[in-house]
């Protein structure tokens, strides 16, 4: 192997380009080869003790993936083009890196990244702890269309030779700008398999075409929305090979938890800013009517000089049109007014708290009208470029701005409100999904790409059973003696259960809720279950509108006036509801039990399901007496117990009767450990004691296994399917 003098790799190799793997400039590591030290061009070998530790990790490596029937590890090639798609792609970055067993990651950068006019934002990169393994230097200035087209044409020219070099298993590329395009037709021309993210969406410009000719060009596609999906599948793409998982940003978006927040606003606007007292303005040329766009961000510019509030302006794309819009800002003294701060760059993780405690976003920017909806944060949306896109109910459009007083008008109703949190192109789960997505291509499959012509009512993906039966509820009931957590699907299947004793205070029993909840809304996941909200059931006094416990049970101490809703939701983003157990039982048998299809029906709960644990007759001196002690006396020839339980139901039936005659109801529900026995004596009563009219009412026992947690689902399943569909 011959090696050139000038620096050191990883591996061992000196020059400019590592012999083992190809790497230009540096290998900074990628060869996975034993460390060497170098002296005077001589190659000494690693100490025993590192080669070993390499080995048992190869060897570790090796163990995984024949258990998992694969005997090679994916070779996955990320390629960047700019700041925007980076914040789609580094949450993917990380988790392929996380899983060095399954995969092997090469970073290939081109695009804006690399202009310093633009931020030269592939340092955020190297900053991210990722190797970049080609720099690619594609773009010809001059921000026109014959430029765009120009640097299609560069990237065109230069991928081949680095393709060839990485050879991967499969490239990812993001979104719909015109460098994506040069990517995914090199790959599709080299025979590599292309994954697609967030095809499928509709903006409202050039991109449309440049997404879907990516689409076309692409093997596997993994999107955000139902309806980008559904535009997949409209499109020909094979069902199989589309992942709905939402969108990549979200995952870091739901988790982000930053305390110190106003440091980086502070850093950004200047010490004096308040949050919820500033904008944040970001605007792209429109390709498509240059003209038009650059007076729209004229007129922008005008509202936000009379708005007279403090305003962070990041400089626009490299679009055709960008050139223009940089002049308009210097025209109206933007980069030297008090009142603004106008950047080039902010690093992600500081752009998103930006954001999130500002008091609007304003311009056309894709990350106002999807990221920006997981903060509530009031956006408006300027011009035609995001005109197709699905908004939350935050987004407030101006298509057409003819006067400044249209704009300034939107400024004045939407600076400082607060609307609710919108998940609709994600739940912070995208990442673990294409993950396992990606580790279920099976390499041996034809390259060749097939489209389902067929009409897209005969595909499966258009049956509601289909869609339906993934979404899920985690329900939650809260017991005396136990708590239970529960994964439960749209048809009333209990997917997962977990049940842990009930903690005694109050600070420790809220503690294992959230715990208990967070393990199972990550385990669903891995069940292919799409929470979709959480459900609680508890006994006593419940304020279901705030989702508070006014005052419970003896049975759970120190547990009034509890706020359930906000810790829950907090810590999920997800939407909590909660009731009373006993609306809980009712809700369910409507739902799953005898009460479908029923228009009015009465539920009793007769007993409390966690006393069936006690086992035998056998009791300690200062055990408590229960129901299930009674039944199994009375089961065992107790003409005590036998009594007991006769004279409790003609009570019940008592009660019963009352209620036939005052409700006029079409069916009572007995629910409880107690209901078979009472049902019987109930109905005794009811033939001996009621009025004629109400005599035929039928009385039956539930057949529900767990009314509480079923009910608790249903709280969810009912309200939130309600409105999708």
């Amino acid at each position: 192997m011959r090696l050139e003098r000038g620096w050191r790799c990883g591996c061992g190799a000196l020059g400019r380009a590592c012999a083992h793997c190809g790497a230009e400039r540096r290998c900074r590591g990628v060869c996975a080869r034993p460390r060497r030290r170098v002296m005077q061009g001589a190659v000494v070998p690693a100490s025993g003790e590192e080669v070993y530790f390499k080995n048992h990790s190869k060897q570790k490596q090796k163990e995984v993936m024949e258990k998992n029937g694969n005997n090679h590890k994916l070779r996955v090639c990320v390629a960047t083009c700019n700041r925007a798609d980076y914040s789609k792609l580094a949450p993917i970055m990380f988790g392929i890196k996380a899983e060095p067993q399954f995969f092997e990651l090469d970073v290939v950068v081109l695009g804006s990244h690399l202009i310093d006019d633009y931020g030269n934002t592939y340092r955020m990169i190297e900053q991210d702890d990722f190797d970049i393994h080609t720099r690619l230097h594609t773009i010809v200035r001059g921000e026109d269309e014959a430029a765009m087209v120009e640097s299609v044409g560069l990237a065109l020219v230069k991928l081949p030779d680095v393709l060839n070099r990485l050879k991967p298993d499969i490239m990812i590329v993001h979104g719909d700008r015109f460098d994506a395009l040069a990517l995914a037709t090199s790959a599709a021309l080299m025979n590599i398999r292309i994954l697609h993210i967030e095809g499928g969406e509709v903006s409202g410009t050039i991109d449309d075409s440049i997404r879907h000719a990516i689409t076309k060009l692409a093997h596997y596609h993994v999107c955000c929305t139902r309806s980008a999906e559904q535009h997949l599948i409209a499109m020909c793409e094979d069902h199989d090979r589309i992942l709905l998982a939402g969108c990549p940003s979200y995952d870091k978006l739901l988790s982000a938890k930053n305390k110190d927040y106003m440091s980086i606003i502070r850093m950004w606007l200047g010490e004096d800013v308040k949050t919820r007292d500033y904008i944040v303005a970001l605007q792209h040329p429109v390709t498509t009517d240059i003209k038009h766009s650059i007076k729209m961000f004229e007129l922008t510019l005008d509202a936000l000089i009379s708005f007279n509030k403090r305003t962070l302006v990041l400089f626009p794309n490299v679009d055709a049109g960008s050139k223009e819009m940089v002049r308009v800002m210097r025209k109206k003294g933007i980069e030297h007014h008090p009142n603004f701060r106008a950047v080039k760059h902010v690093p992600f993780d500081q752009f998103i708290q930006l954001v999130a405690h500002a008091g609007c976003m304003i311009g056309n920017s894709s990350c106002g009208v999807r990221e920006v909806g997981a903060f509530g944060t009031p956006v408006i949306n300027l011009g035609t470029r995001q005109t197709g896109r699905e908004t939350g109910e935050n987004v407030l459009h101006v298509r057409d701005a003819d006067t400044q007083d249209k704009i300034l008008h939107a400024l004045q109703l939407q600076f400082g409100k607060q609307y609710p949190c919108s998940k609709i192109y994600g739940d912070g789960n995208a990442v673990p999904r294409i993950l396992k997505f990606l580790k279920s291509i099976d390499l041996k499959e034809p390259l060749q790409k097939k489209f389902c012509f067929p009409p897209v009512k005969d595909n499966i993906s258009q049956d509601i059973d289909h869609i339906l039966e993934t979404q899920s509820a985690l329900a939650v009931d809260l017991g005396g003696t136990n708590l239970r957590v529960a994964i439960v699907s749209m048809k009333g299947e209990i997917v997962k259960k977990y049940t842990q004793l009930n903690p005694k205070t109050y600070e420790d029993r809220l503690d294992l809720i959230l715990k208990m909840c967070v393990e199972a809304a990550s385990e669903a996941v891995n069940v292919n279950c799409r929470i979709l909200g959480v459900g609680i059931s508890t006994g006593g006094r419940v304020n279901p509108r705030e989702g508070i416990v006014l005052h419970s049970t003896k049975l759970i101490q120190e547990w009034s006036s509890v706020d359930l809703r906000s810790p829950i939701s907090d810590a999920l983003h997800l939407p909590v509801w909660v009731d009373n157990d006993g609306n809980c039982a009712a809700l369910a048998e409507r739902k799953f039990g005898h009460g479908k299809g029923i228009e009015n029906f009465v539920t009793l709960i007769t007993g409390t399901e966690d006393l069936l644990l006690v086992e035998g007759m056998s009791m300690k001196k200062e055990e408590v007496v229960s129901a299930a002690h009674l039944i199994q006396a009375a089961k065992l020839g107790n003409t005590k117990a036998d009594s007991i339980l006769r004279t409790a139901g003609t009570a019940l039936g008592l009660g019963v009767v009352n209620i036939l005659h005052t409700m006029n109801p079409s069916l009572v529900i007995l629910s409880g450990v107690l209901a078979s026995h009472y049902v019987n004596a109930v109905k005794d009563v009811i033939n001996r004691q009621a009025l004629s009219s109400v005599k035929t009412v039928d009385v039956v026992v539930s057949n529900l296994a767990d009314p509480a947690l079923l009910g608790a689902a249903s709280l969810v399943l009912d309200y939130t399917t309600r409105r999708i569909y």
